[in-house]
């Protein structure tokens, strides 16, 4: 019990092995879904809907919205993902300004 805080203060891996190839790859449009879900999401709301690309892929991760609920770990592949500020803001935004964000595979659909 003594080495529990030290423990959680350290963290582990998310990373997992997966048996499934990637959906997606480098350099391909995406669209974040449009979800409303009644409990935890690592997709934020003004992404959700939005296209971007795929910018670089991470293997398979833990996916949390399963996982913070005691639903498994259900890994999936991660990537991280461009959007263009316009997109997300629309065009007052600067031109040369872009998000990025680390989406899990449930979370896109091809654009």
């Amino acid at each position: 019990a003594d080495e529990v805080a030290a423990i959680l203060m350290k963290g582990g891996p998310a990373s997992r092995d997966l048996h499934t190839k990637p959906k997606f790859r480098t350099g391909e449009p995406v669209r974040a879904i449009r979800m409303n879900p009644d409990s935890h999401t690592r997709l934020p709301r003004y992404l959700r809907g939005c296209q971007g690309k795929i910018v670089a892929h991470h293997n398979g991760h833990v996916f949390p919205d399963t996982n913070a609920h005691g639903k498994g770990e259900n890994p999936q592949h991660l990537y991280t993902v461009q959007f263009a500020a316009r997109e997300l803001w629309g065009d007052k935004a600067p031109a040369r300004d872009f998000v990025h964000a680390d989406l899990w595979e449930s979370y896109l659909v091809p654009a």
